[in-house]
């Protein structure tokens, strides 16, 4: 890579001796545009060298998911003076289990390497794409002999700016896929927590930045997917229907901008009353009479000592309709 400020200045010089004359024969105006891609490309991070460096970021990363066995943030103590320690924010479920997990954390951080590479090539090339296409409107508005048409001339520094804007494309992609190796991880975490379903949360600065999405989100805002082979499917008291199984669909933050979330549910009192079958109902309510009998049997005389905590029965009552 050369310096960018003195390419695009190489760039515009070439660019404004091409206004004053015009495509001289149409080997010039090949050669003209030529010599501005290959100013373009000196300046340009390839696809293969922004991988690389996500891929050294998220190595660093999963060293320190390793290091904590969980998600790794920095805790502050006071002992005679601060100092930062970093520590889980996963728990002890994640930590006495890490050892399992540890191998779908590394498939997952094979893949989001290998997902940023098929995306930083897609993105670039529709960068480069815009810059060319900008390029050539340019070169077709030039008669011979020149002009000196100022709404033309104002374009020299148009393209200028889409070179400036070319050439620090890696930085903005990279701000676009920051989150998505950490957001993978803290769903294989999440799925340990045996939860039977999500609501998609569509989040608004999806339509914020300049790249133009290839998808739209928005229609999955509040829909519900279905955990596969989940408890509640397995005894029958719920169904996957009407938009099928989480993993049908691509996750949150593993499309370029995607910054929407997903609200695990763990209880089939929390699912839409469409997804839930009638043997899921029953069992709600039946479960709910046996809480409502076990309550009342509690209930203490005016003498006797208030129950503190609720019985060995209501605690796996209470669990199985997700109040636990």
């Amino acid at each position: 890579m050369t310096d960018t400020r003195e390419a695009i200045q190489v760039a515009g010089e070439i660019l404004t001796d091409f206004l004053k004359s015009g495509p001289k024969s149409s080997n010039n105006l090949a050669e003209t545009k030529t010599k501005i891609y290959e100013v373009a490309f000196s300046i340009v991070t390839s696809a293969e060298e922004a991988t690389a460096r996500y891929e050294q970021f998220c190595k660093e990363f999963l060293d320190k998911v390793v290091q904590v066995k969980g998600m790794p943030t920095r805790t502050i103590f006071s002992d005679g003076e601060k100092q930062a320690q970093l520590v889980s924010s996963s728990g002890s479920h994640i930590s006495q289990n890490f050892d399992v997990l540890l191998p779908s954390i590394r498939e997952r951080f094979e893949w989001c390497v290998s997902n940023y590479n098929l995306q930083a090539k897609r993105y670039l090339d529709e960068q480069l794409s815009q810059f060319m296409a900008l390029l050539e409107q340019f070169i077709k508005q030039v008669p011979i002999g020149g002009t000196k048409d100022k709404a033309i001339k104002s374009q020299v520094s148009e393209i200028k700016k889409e070179l400036r804007q070319l050439a620090k494309w890696d930085k903005l992609f990279n701000i676009y896929k920051a989150t998505s190796f950490p957001a993978e991880i803290e769903y294989l975490f999440a799925l340990e927590g045996k939860p039977i379903a999500a609501i998609w949360r569509y989040s608004r600065t999806d339509e914020q930045g300049e790249y133009r999405k290839t998808y739209s989100h928005k229609e999955r805002d509040g829909r519900v997917y279905v955990v596969r082979d989940n408890w509640a499917i397995s005894k029958g008291l719920m169904t996957a229907e009407p938009y099928g199984y989480i993993d049908e669909v691509s996750h949150p933050n593993q499309e370029i901008g995607c910054m929407c979330s997903l609200h695990w549910l763990y209880a089939i009192r929390d699912l839409p009353t469409n997804m839930v079958t009638e043997k899921g109902v029953s069992e709600l309510k039946r479960v709910r009479a046996l809480m409502q009998t076990e309550s009342e049997a509690q209930k203490p005389n005016i003498a006797a000592e208030p129950e503190t905590r609720p019985s060995g029965l209501k605690n796996r009552l209470m669990r199985w309709i997700g109040r636990g």
